[in-house]
């Protein structure tokens, strides 16, 4: 059979051994070939033998999803192939590879096949990108750019395949999940914990309910979290917000750790106080809150899940890996881009959260996306999975999904919520997961008995003091 000119633009330049033992691999190995099908080019070949019989495999693959062994492509060959020469060549081939060629250097033939395809596909994404441009038309720059994601988020590592009783008592050690505690008691022991690392949680809740707060104590609790699981440093949070002004969201920090509400911050009876705790007695806090938090303000709402994911590469570049991620909300999200023309905008939504369930697992970080609830969540009791708005599949996507919320009658409260456990995958949802009336400080950010009590003696004692320290504030 012909054989092509070698040059670096197919595998010729690599010799004929090693297109030999790729094809062997590509046979063999079938979670191989699947991982590099997208990118795969069988006209790469310069053997006119494998461009044939990688052909069938690829065509079989495009059309049912499905590999093909030695028998199947040997029926392929003598059902498809009508000259009997070129028949019998085939055939004669693929009994060689399955009987006579050994694998030598496997991971050299891996690693270059990745290269060569990857590189093959970024060339052809450059020229059409070239093309596009040469148009003149700015209405197509999505299109550009979405050439080169295609090429560079092709995964091509092989899957995390595995049997079930491999190593099997590793599966019985108390760190199976690495934690990081949200803060609340009650939810840390429903989390079993807390979020662990590689999960996406998923927080469903109407507007005013506390969203941004919880969040914002979520990250701050994991920041100030001494564990031997890290060291006793306390946990890295990457902070994505959109609609709070920057200001805003430090106040809440500062109320988390002073116990002062956040609003109260710049009171001439609060501010003193709440400046010398910051500066002696929670110096350690302090620290950890610093060193262990990034804050990002998006103002524009153009930033996206894989957006995100370049700003985590971009983090830990700079040597900061975060552990959490809190992206306050999803709503404030730019889509994924449509794979097809058709995908509707609940479609982009499951794919933007599938992206971020991939990002969790990737890059072994624990994600908390609170989402807006629909009209019948607001007054609720409790909320379930079906009132978070827009696309189901969004949420289904979650590891975890929990919801807030209030009756009219603890919104007049002001100091307890409804918690409930929706969905748990690492574990029971214990008692139902419904947590009532637990107590939550909006300005403080803090769950539990212990946040509202400096509060309370701040308010329910301070008015003629408040009154006197401003009529003092002005004489000065």
């Amino acid at each position: 059979m012909a054989k092509r000119n070698e040059t670096h633009d197919n595998l010729g330049f690599l010799g004929d051994a090693y297109q030999e033992q790729l094809a062997k691999y590509l046979i063999e190995d079938k979670a191989f070939f699947c991982n590099m099908e997208p990118i795969l080019d069988p006209n790469m070949f310069t053997d006119e033998r494998y461009t044939r019989i990688v052909g069938f495999m690829k065509e079989r693959f495009e059309r049912t999803e499905t590999t093909m062994s030695y028998t199947e492509l040997d029926i392929a060959v003598r059902s498809k192939v009508t000259d009997p020469n070129t028949r019998d060549i085939l055939c004669a081939t693929l009994k060689k590879l399955r009987d006579d060629v050994k694998y030598i250097g496997i991971d050299i033939i891996v690693d270059q096949c990745e290269k060569f395809f990857k590189q093959q596909n970024l060339i052809k994404a450059i020229n059409k990108a070239t093309d596009i441009v040469k148009c003149g038309d700015i209405n197509r720059y999505d299109e550009t750019i979405l050439l080169f994601e295609k090429v560079l988020e092709v995964n091509t590592k092989k899957s995390n395949e595995f049997r079930v009783f491999d190593n099997f008592e590793d599966a019985f050690n108390e760190d199976y999940r690495i934690t990081m505690r949200t803060g609340s008691e009650e939810i840390d022991k429903a989390l079993m914990g807390g979020i662990a690392k590689g999960e996406l949680g998923a927080i469903i809740a109407s507007s005013g309910t506390g969203k941004t707060s919880a969040t914002t104590g979520f990250a701050a609790a994991a920041a100030t979290e001494k564990c031997a699981a890290n060291n006793y440093k306390g946990w890295k949070v990457l902070h994505i917000f959109f609609e709070d002004d920057i200001v805003n969201v430090k106040r809440k920090y500062f109320g988390y750790l002073t116990g002062y509400e956040a609003s109260t911050l710049s009171r001439p009876d609060v501010r003193p106080y709440a400046v010398q705790m910051l500066n002696t007695t929670l110096l350690e806090e302090r620290r950890m809150i610093q060193e262990n938090i990034i804050g990002m303000r998006e103002v524009n709402h153009e930033l996206s899940a894989s957006d995100i994911k370049m700003k985590i590469k971009h983090c830990i570049a700079t040597g900061f890996k975060p552990d959490l991620i809190v992206i306050d909300y999803f709503e404030c999200l730019k889509l994924e881009k449509p794979e097809t023309s058709s995908d509707s905008e609940w479609t982009r939504e499951g794919l933007t959260m599938r992206k971020l369930e991939s990002i969790a697992h990737e890059c072994d970080m624990g994600i908390w996306i609170p989402i807006q609830g629909s009209k019948d969540s607001v007054d609720a009791e409790f909320v379930n999975m079906a009132q978070g708005g827009g696309s189901f599949k969004k949420v289904q996507i979650a590891h975890i999904v929990m919801s807030f919320s209030k009756t009219p009658e603890q919104r007049e409260r002001g100091d307890v919520m409804n918690v409930s456990i929706n969905k748990f995958r690492a574990g029971a949802i214990v008692g139902g997961g419904r947590i009532r009336d637990i107590e939550f400080n909006n300005g403080t950010c803090r769950f539990g008995k212990s946040a509202g009590h400096i509060i309370e003696e701040i308010i329910n004692d301070s008015g003629a003091k408040y009154d006197q320290a401003v009529q003092e504030a002005r004489n000065k």
